[in-house]
């Protein structure tokens, strides 16, 4: 028996069991395609397009592969398969699919750029969502994905030739004034980047993490009712980012608000390894004395985060507030040894 065969039997037996379960009709229909012809590469593939819109993205990536074994030379298989990856936040596994299966198509590159990008390897990255746009100058996400690495790796100057002409060229896609939003944020001019991301939610009100980046400029610009508002539109549209959770506390805390505690509990509660939700956390104890409950926040947050050197900081002074002075030593050592490599770091 072959190793495809067994990986179908393998499914054909969890299909006849996920079957018998309590499924909502759509499912079963599609399950029973499955059991019906169990080596039709697409109806693993539809069930697994099913289970991805459901948001369950483990158990898609296994149908994606059974659909990829059944038709190796399934583009759109192969395809779907890196891209559950990535979003299952595996990118080198999702990368090693893209090896295995190269191809030169727009879409195939775009993707590519994304892994790397997620992978750390920049350069890379730039070079196939270049070469994807070239392919397809008509795609605008391509386009902002571009734009966003750009942006993210000190690469303004380019950057800002393709916002210019992706407005253009795109004056009603949202994320083309995202992009100038950004681009306005990282110079330092808010009201320009408030602009940009007002017309961008005006333009996809659904998209959440516009909504979060306009509450990031109003909280720069020091609107604070304008930020908690905005990171409450994000949250109402994406409830389970605890990042956004995070932002919204930030900005409670400068309004004074009992509520920014709720909003770091909520971030753990979501993302119990958050170090960011604990490092607020334990600001906020420590603020009312309560220094050994803020170590153990802080202890957390430098485990999830090892170069949070703010962290180690005041870990440092609520170590020393309890007594604790060796430990308290060696975080201020973490401290000072994570701010010299900081000053250390080329300035883009």
């Amino acid at each position: 028996m072959t190793t495809v065969v067994r990986a179908v039997v393998s499914l054909v037996v969890a299909v006849c069991m996920l079957v018998a379960q309590p499924r909502s009709p759509e499912e079963r229909q599609l399950l029973r395609a499955i059991q019906a012809n169990p080596k039709n590469p697409a109806a693993h593939r539809e069930y697994a397009i099913f289970l991805q819109m459901q948001g369950r993205g483990t158990e898609a990536i296994a149908y994606f592969r059974t659909a990829l074994d059944l038709n190796p030379r399934s583009a759109e298989s192969s395809y779907n398969l890196a891209l559950a990856l990535l979003h299952a936040g595996r990118a080198a596994d999702s990368l090693q699919i893209l090896d295995r299966y190269p191809s030169t198509a727009a879409d195939r590159l775009a993707l590519r750029g994304s892994v790397l990008n997620a992978l750390g390897r920049f350069p890379e990255a730039l070079t196939a969502l270049r070469n994807a746009v070239a392919l397809d100058p008509a795609n605008p996400d391509t386009l902002y994905d571009l734009i966003i690495t750009l942006l993210q790796t000190g690469g303004e100057q380019e950057a800002t030739v393709w916002i210019d002409k992706g407005l253009r060229k795109f004056p009603h896609v949202g994320k083309m004034h995202a992009a100038g939003g950004m681009l306005a944020y990282a110079k330092g001019d808010n009201d320009r980047a408030i602009k940009a991301y007002q017309t961008a939610v005006k333009l996809e009100p659904d998209a959440a993490d516009f909504h979060a980046s306009l509450g990031d400029v109003y909280n720069a610009a020091g609107d604070l009712p304008g930020a908690v508002n905005s990171y409450r539109r994000a949250i109402a549209l994406d409830a389970n980012n605890a990042t956004y959770y995070v932002k919204q506390g930030r900005a409670l805390v400068k309004q004074r608000s009992n509520a920014a505690e709720q909003a770091f509990q909520q971030a753990l509660r979501l993302d119990p390894n958050n170090a960011e939700a604990h490092f607020e956390a334990g600001k906020l104890l420590a603020a009312r004395d309560d220094h050994r409950a803020a170590i153990d926040h802080y202890s957390r947050a430098v485990a999830a985060m090892p170069t949070l050197k703010e962290a180690w900081y005041q870990l440092s002074l609520s170590y020393r507030r309890t007594g604790r002075n060796e430990e308290a030593a060696a975080a201020l050592t973490e401290f000072r040894k994570l701010s010299k490599e900081a000053a250390a770091e080329p300035v883009r």
